[in-house]
């Protein structure tokens, strides 16, 4: 009889904190070292361009940081997949030290596997046992095909994959960047021993067994690290178990502080070095916001725009304005997007707005793109409310069955504030962050030049 102890360690939703980093590598290594067998996994959302080290970069920055930890293979999340560039993807991975995995997205025009990734990965352990690892990242219907990737569906994946897994392996294991509930529905459906899981940011600190899968979730932001135990016997699983370790309780190490600063100065001199304008003076937050409401009009040619104040977090200093400045006032994975609606949705739009604006203008969040401090105001451009209510459009009263466009941001779609946002015909420009179109709306505005550097 053939015994065996199987580790599966693992990392997600990073989201570029770095000052996690350093005792994540040293456990991830010590414990490489101290198991017989382990093998080591990231389920996605690794970057995150709110960091100057990441954005500076393209990712590439954190790929040669994870280079460093062994890992045995990594997927992508939306923020990898989303916030870069159809060609910035296509690169990310060109230096990495480790294996991609990733089954349900492929490259348009002909539906390919991407070069950079694999649909899947046979491991053998050192008696024998074969472990197939195979990974999904959630399918954004909406937003992938704009940027030349065709998700696939998960379930529509997994019936096609699964029987060949099992067919080759002992052990299926599926690393998931699909969040908590899907994770759950495809522990009910399906024959699959690990689910490694990501995307909503859950912690389950000794795992979850359901209907006979392991699920396991590391938390966010490298608060924790991921530890699953694989007991077998003649290459078949009899216990499995998993739990998670705070990165808090993890000693420092005298050169951590030097290290996390040092990828954030490197990061900032390398935007510092992307000049983009000279500003005449300063500009506040405020400024910025009407700034953005005028270059959103002018990138879509529509007479109208909508923005919260909540998107700009810092002024903008007189003289040199560089990518860093920008990405500090605006930090946010957000791209600018262009809804039609009937005025009889505009109508429903601005009650929608008055219902919560008091307490959207102080409400602390994240998520959806969105990476500064509160929501803040809604601001309009090119649309009026009178004092008797009337709303004009361009100066003139809504027709409630006639059709208008609005520049704003793909963040409203998202968040689920504004339901006839969420419902309306979207045009979403996913190749621009809105600090991108703000530095080309600058350098134009104050350097007479069509192209920001």
């Amino acid at each position: 009889m053939q015994t065996e102890t199987i580790h599966l360690l693992h990392t997600n939703d990073m989201h570029s904190h770095f000052e996690n980093w350093p005792r994540i590598l040293r456990f991830l290594v010590d414990k490489q070292i101290q198991y017989p067998e382990s093998y080591t996994f990231d389920i996605g959302d690794a970057i995150d361009r709110l960091n100057p080290f990441t954005d500076a970069t393209m990712g590439q920055g954190n790929v040669a940081l994870m280079n460093e930890a062994h890992y045995d293979g990594v997927t992508i999340g939306n923020n990898e997949g989303l916030v870069l560039s159809h060609d910035a993807m296509n690169h990310l991975y060109d230096h990495a030290d480790f294996d991609v995995l990733l089954s349900n997205l492929k490259e348009e025009p002909n539906q390919t596997q991407p070069r950079w990734a694999q649909n899947y990965k046979i491991i053998t352990t050192g008696v024998g046992t074969k472990l197939a690892v195979f990974a999904l990242t959630a399918p954004y219907d909406l937003t992938y095909p704009a940027l030349g990737w065709h998700p696939q569906q998960v379930d529509d994946t997994i019936d096609q994959l699964l029987p060949l897994l099992r067919q080759e392996a002992d052990v299926v294991i599926l690393l998931s960047h699909l969040g908590l509930p899907t994770d759950e529905h495809i522990a009910e459906k399906y024959d699959i021993d690990v689910i490694i899981g990501a995307h909503t940011h859950h912690l389950l600190p000794q795992g979850k067994l359901v209907n006979g899968s392991l699920l396991a979730g590391a938390g966010r932001y490298g608060e924790h690290i991921g530890d699953i135990t694989l007991s077998l016997s003649n290459h078949h699983i009899f216990n499995k178990h998993a739990t998670t370790i705070p990165t808090y309780e993890l000693a420092e190490a005298d050169e951590d502080y030097s290290l996390i600063s040092g990828w954030l100065h490197k990061g900032q001199s390398l935007l510092e070095k992307k000049y983009v304008t000279t500003l005449p003076r300063n500009l506040t937050t405020d400024e910025q916001n009407y700034d953005a409401l005028r270059a959103l009009k002018k990138y879509f040619n529509v007479p109208a725009a909508m923005v919260s104040s909540g998107m700009f977090v810092d002024d903008l200093s007189k003289g040199e304005l560089s990518r860093y400045e920008l990405l500090e006032s605006m930090p946010h994975a957000i791209n600018p997007m262009l809804i039609t609606l009937t005025g009889q949705d505009i109508k429903t739009l601005f009650k929608e707005i008055d219902e919560q604006q008091n307490w959207l203008a102080t409400l602390a969040m994240k998520g959806s793109g969105f990476r500064g401090k509160v929501f803040g105001y809604v601001r309009f451009s090119g649309i009026d409310r009178q004092r008797d209510g009337q709303i004009l459009y361009q100066g003139k009263l809504l027709e409630s069955q006639k059709q208008y466009e609005i520049a704003t941001l793909d963040h409203y779609k998202w968040v689920p504030f504004f339901p006839v946002i969420q419902q309306a015909p979207a045009k979403i420009q996913l190749n621009i962050l809105l600090r991108e179109l703000m530095a080309q709306y600058y350098q134009e505005k104050y350097s007479g030049t069509k192209h920001a550097v």
